[in-house]
């Protein structure tokens, strides 16, 4: 792994600083170590970062199903990682690991939390721009920039 993507995961996500991570280059993304439930299941975090927001999902795996049970978005405030939004699923309502889905629900979830910002600094900002410009902020945690 690039000690220096390393590096910044470790400052951009303190709760993951010491925890060992590995990195799978074919999918562009950080992987936790995870542990297994008494019932068989695995949990662990997928994590992918750009200079600006890390996505973290929160995933599991049982014997049949790769599953969803949340997102959480970090945003990079130049020292230090801050929660921005999390969504959490769970029991009844997990969900199946989708890639396209989850990308989508990441979207809408940085979208509104610009829209929230947007009525706190008292701005008038067009929602099809904040999601375009949402969308580009998740699509670069894909690109895989921070490795080249």
């Amino acid at each position: 792994m690039n000690t220096k993507i390393a590096a910044f995961a470790s400052k951009a996500l303190p709760a993951l600083s010491g925890s060992p991570l590995t990195y799978n280059t074919a999918r562009n993304v950080f992987l936790t170590m995870g542990y297994t439930s008494a019932a068989g299941n695995s949990y662990y975090k997928a994590i992918r970062v750009s200079n600006r927001i890390a996505v973290m999902y929160h995933i599991g795996e049982g014997y049949k199903y790769t599953f969803l049970n949340g997102i959480t978005l970090v945003a990079w405030n130049g020292r230090s990682g801050e929660i921005i939004a999390q969504r959490f699923w769970g029991g009844n309502n997990w969900r199946c690991f989708n890639e396209k889905i989850a990308k989508e629900e990441c979207v809408r979830m940085l979208c509104n939390y610009f829209v929230g910002q947007a009525k706190l600094l008292g701005q008038t900002v067009d929602n099809s721009e904040l999601l375009c410009f949402s969308r580009a902020m998740i699509d670069e945690t894909e690109s895989g920039r921070l490795l080249a």
